[in-house]
């Protein structure tokens, strides 16, 4: 049988139309192929300075605790130093409480020993000497003019009691204490005179207080 195709435009019509499709097939493909290479790619960038970023966490965290470690020891250190500091200051005060009086009491009988006085830096003496002469002690005095009767002393604190021919006697002492480095604030209470029965000599007793220095 001999067909005839009375339509001849149809076949013509159908090719172009199959065409434009297949191309925007084909252009989504490779277009969703580069889109998933570039994000690969970004995902390797990305996950690659991740890895860099926590490496260096990592790191600075390790740096923290060696230092957190170093500064513990520091306290630990310090600690022991203060430590160490006070139990030095302890043993200086049992020190100084053990032979402090002791001290003092020679210094005392320095000062009222014959030709003896005051332990005084000589360079201090001397200027005060240049300022005012009846600001030194006088190297000729005579100490048996003058006696302590008591010595007490409470927490650095020291009363003095005793008697002297004249009140002249009295202020050599007192100049002699105020000088020594023994003694400080150097401070008279009283004075009162009386008249020895025995002798029918006239004293003048006193009192002072001072702070001593050991």
């Amino acid at each position: 049988m001999i067909r005839i195709n009375l339509l001849p435009g149809a076949r013509k019509q159908a090719g172009p139309t199959a065409g434009p499709v297949q191309g925007w097939v084909i252009a989504y493909l490779v277009a969703s192929a580069l889109l998933v290479v570039v994000l690969v790619l970004v995902y390797m960038s990305k996950n690659r300075e991740l890895n860099e970023q926590l490496a260096q966490n990592q790191s600075l965290q390790g740096e923290i605790t060696q230092l957190q470690q170093q500064s513990a020891n520091i306290d630990q250190v310090r600690a022991e130093l203060d430590r160490s500091r006070q139990l030095e200051a302890v043993v200086s005060d049992l020190q100084r409480a053990r032979y402090g009086p002791t001290a003092v009491l020679m210094e005392m009988s320095q000062i009222l020993s014959v030709g003896g006085g005051p332990s005084v830096d000589p360079q201090r003496l001397e200027e005060l000497r240049r300022q005012n002469p009846l600001a030194a002690f006088n190297p000729s005095w005579d100490p048996r003019r003058l006696w302590v009767s008591t010595l007490v002393e409470e927490e650095r604190q020291a009363t003095i009691t005793g008697a002297g021919r004249t009140n002249e006697d009295i202020a050599e002492f007192l100049r002699r204490l105020t000088l020594s480095d023994r003694f400080q604030n150097v401070e008279l209470v009283r004075t009162e005179g009386y008249e020895d029965q025995d002798t029918h000599l006239v004293f003048i007793e006193f009192e002072l207080t001072a702070e001593v220095v050991y």
